[in-house]
């Protein structure tokens, strides 16, 4: 039986303080024991994993394994959408959202049994498409044709697309296009993740989340919105884009959402009177009856969101520009390694 090959992509500043480097070894030797020869790679700053994971499926390497949180992963998946690699999710991050949505082993010598195993499954992504933000790559070489290649499930014309997109782009502002596996949020929790202590949460973990959302109990000015979902318009001032039932902290708010289901479930909250309201609507996502919260939940393709303010948008976690923004669903995107 042939060895495969496997490139390990982790972020050594990731959740709280590790050894992520003497894990990524460890889990290189155990690999190598089940007949996979795996490197790994650091990254360095903010979308080298995208570049990492590049050029890891530019080699022809079998499968990336995403070492981190939830926005390493985020930065992982912009290189890895319609290509052949299998991505495996290594929990080690904040939340770890994608991790505990596809039940992964958080123990070494267990993830590396399944890595070995070689279980996949194929899912759709969702694709925010903005005038402007954070896209894949910011900072590196931009996919112009990303909407193109990314319409249609894997084939070797779409490999190509996408690898002959890998040039110097052209001058000027450049449009987002941010793929996501699990959620986009407006509003709330996008102004949210913007203001977070960075140094709070690699300590305290998901408490700098709580600890930040307390204080725009008192400090936050709700933006109003409009979102459509496939011609169903709706006034909001926080959103959520499900493409999977996860959410952070342990919060369900888009629970009929599947991963391999080519439709977003919505959740959309109307304006409120007060701050606290916001805090009643979280509390019944809390106790997994988002129903309950006074919001519209819809199921759809395609989601458009505008503003004449600039509420911010999160994929994932990551922060990656102010509205206006569609969002659309991309089938047959990525293959994924789960128990």
């Amino acid at each position: 039986m042939p060895q495969q090959r496997a490139v390990i992509i982790y972020n050594p500043m990731s959740g709280r303080a590790g050894r992520r480097a003497e894990d990524a070894r460890h889990m290189t030797d155990l690999l190598a024991a089940r007949r996979i020869a795996a490197q790994a790679h650091a990254t360095a700053g903010p979308d080298d994993a995208t570049r990492l994971a590049r050029q890891a499926v530019s080699d022809g390497v079998e499968m990336i394994i995403s070492y981190g949180g939830d926005g390493t992963l985020n930065e992982v998946i912009q290189a890895m959408a319609c290509s052949r690699a299998a991505l495996a999710v290594w929990p080690g991050g904040t939340s770890n959202v994608v991790a505990r949505d596809l039940a992964m082993p958080f123990a070494i010598e267990r993830l590396a049994e399944v890595i070995a195993t070689g279980k996949t499954r194929r899912i759709a992504l969702g694709l925010a498409v903005g005038a402007g933000g954070r896209g894949p790559g910011a900072g590196d070489q931009q996919m112009e044709s990303s909407v193109v290649a990314t319409s249609l499930p894997f084939n070797e014309s779409a490999e190509s697309n996408l690898f002959a997109a890998n040039r110097p782009p052209a001058p000027g502002p450049r449009p987002l296009h941010r793929y996501f596996v699990m959620m986009a949020g407006i509003g709330l929790d996008a102004s949210i993740a913007r203001s977070v202590n960075k140094k709070l949460k690699r300590h305290a973990g998901e408490l700098a989340y709580w600890v930040t959302g307390v204080k725009h109990l008192f400090t936050w000015s709700a933006e109003r919105f409009t979102i459509t979902v496939d011609g169903q318009r709706f006034e909001s001032t926080f959103a959520i884009i499900g493409k999977g039932k996860g959410y952070g902290g342990r919060m369900t708010i888009t629970p009929n959402a599947r991963l391999d289901e080519p439709l977003f479930e919505v959740y959309i909250l109307p304006p409120q009177k007060s701050n606290l309201a916001y805090l009643r609507a979280l509390s019944a996502c809390m106790r997994g009856k988002p129903e309950t919260s006074g919001a519209t939940m819809i199921k759809g393709r395609r989601v458009e969101a505008n503003s004449s303010h600039a509420p911010w948008v999160e994929a994932d976690g990551e922060v990656i520009g102010p509205l206006p923004m569609t969002f659309e669903v991309v089938p047959d995107a990525l293959t994924l390694i789960v128990p």
